[in-house]
């Protein structure tokens, strides 16, 4: 199960594992674009992540389909309002997290090198603000990923950075993009598969198939990580168990 699969770094992890003989599911915004996923795909899921009601829906679709070996959380949004980076980026990975039965495998969550200039930003996320950019959301999701690795030791769960590629978004802040497209997802593959140098890591920091070593302190930080959980279940509703 890939979220954000119809276009970018998720699809292109997407399209190589299925090549290699896995089953994707794929998951959509809106009904054009699963349509024309359902063209390569048995399955797709639609939900749109900027209204975390179509996100709680999402997680039903996704559980009624069964259990899954990995899940990847790659959907992300670049350049909107920060009530829609914060519910985009942010509480919906933490309500699928919640809410979709746990992978039998591995969870993977997309993060940023962007993440450094980020704040977890606790009470604004406790309180119902709304004041969380893109690098705080990038952050979120460094931070969520180890805390649930913390969690569910028996699970390989990590975050993976992919880099300035050259996907739509890699193009909101110019036409050249200096990481390696392919690397870009290729972190994710032997992460999902169990192979190569990162395949059997957890808890980690990932770039480009090896753990980064310039982390945001908030990281690694297990009071850090409780404290984010703590202020997602406030503001969702939804424990993370």
């Amino acid at each position: 199960m890939i979220t954000g699969s119809t276009a970018g770094l998720g699809q292109l992890a997407a399209a190589h594992l299925l090549r290699r003989g896995h089953h994707i599911v794929a998951h959509a915004r809106n009904e054009q674009r699963a349509a024309e996923a359902r063209r390569d795909l048995d399955a797709v899921v639609i939900g749109n992540l900027l209204d975390l009601d179509e996100t709680r829906s999402l997680a039903g679709q996704i559980n009624a389909l069964g259990t899954f070996d990995v899940i990847i959380h790659n959907s992300g949004e670049y350049g909107l309002p920060d009530a829609e980076i914060l519910n985009a980026n942010s509480l919906s990975p933490y309500l699928l997290t919640s809410l979709v039965d746990t992978p039998r495998e591995a969870m993977i969550y997309l993060t940023s090198s962007l993440h450094l200039g980020g704040d977890l930003k606790l009470h604004e996320v406790r309180s119902g603000g709304t004041n969380v950019n893109y690098n705080d959301s990038k952050l979120h999701m460094a931070t969520l990923a180890t805390a649930v690795a913390r969690r569910r030791p028996d699970l390989r769960v990590n975050a993976v950075a992919p880099g300035w590629v050259a996907t739509v978004m890699g193009f909101h802040n110019g036409p050249y993009a200096p990481d390696n497209l392919r690397a870009g997802y290729m972190t994710q593959v032997q992460l999902s598969e169990g192979t190569g140098p990162a395949g059997q890591m957890t808890g980690k920091f990932l770039f480009h198939q090896k753990e980064e070593t310039s982390v945001n302190s908030s990281v690694y930080d297990e009071k850090a990580q409780d404290a984010l959980i703590a202020a997602f279940e406030k503001r969702t509703g939804a424990s993370l168990g």
